[in-house]
């Protein structure tokens, strides 16, 4: 479900009180120990986020920067897009969201999100041109298939106004994209973004429960 709304303003934080969105499905998905669980129930004990005012010069260029690099991708890829809002999910609303630069509902069974990255450093960008996609982000990528299963695309664009012999760099996922590809002695290990979908979801399914009785067993007084 879509929902449009200004993001970063009061409403946006609220929707976001423990939630699970782009940089937390990696938290979700990660076979390292995390606070995850934690985080979100002492945010849903607050019953708010907290804010960082912490804006660095990287992040404030990017912020600067997003509606004109969506509006040169809108004239080089010939899409409209909705800008910002919340994507919620209808199977796991209480805790699971995403948060799109851009929204294309044109086709309504073929959604298409943008995601924005802005950088004044015209090595990131050549690095981007030359090794795809920041691995950081491919976190938040694969959110976005997660939360919506009508999202047949993430078009992931770098945008740099430093580097004009080509300002924007294009890199579309499909749901079959390989993101991981090992071979070893015995096997083979392909693994696309669906597969990590799936793997997610199962995570997601039983995640209000276990942040319901973390805070419930929190709370039970023992003399």
């Amino acid at each position: 479900m879509y929902k449009k709304i200004q993001q970063l303003s009061p409403e946006w934080w609220a929707i976001k009180v423990a939630k699970v969105s782009g940089t937390r499905w990696g938290q979700l998905t990660s076979t390292r120990e995390n606070m995850l669980i934690e985080e979100l129930a002492d945010e849903k004990m607050n019953g708010h986020c907290a804010v960082d005012d912490c804006v660095s010069d990287d992040m404030q260029f990017g912020i600067d920067n997003e509606s004109i690099a969506i509006d040169k991708y809108e004239l080089m890829s010939g899409l409209k897009f909705k800008r910002g809002g919340v994507l919620i999910s209808d199977d796991f609303p209480s805790v699971h969201m995403a948060s799109p630069d851009g929204y294309n509902d044109d086709n309504p069974d073929y959604l298409i999100v943008l995601e924005a990255k802005c950088t004044m450093h015209g090595k990131t960008h050549l690095k981007r041109f030359r090794n795809g996609i920041d691995s950081k982000y491919l976190d938040q990528v694969e959110n976005y298939f997660a939360v919506e299963p009508k999202v047949q695309e993430v078009r992931w664009i770098s945008y740099c106004p430093f580097r004009p012999e080509r300002e924007i760099i294009e890199i579309i996922f499909k749901r079959d994209t390989v993101v991981e590809f090992k071979e070893m002695k015995t096997k083979t290990v392909i693994k696309t973004i669906q597969d990590n979908v799936n793997d997610g979801l199962v995570k997601i399914a039983g995640l209000e429960k276990e942040i319901n009785e973390l805070i419930n067993n929190f709370k039970q007084l023992e003399f």
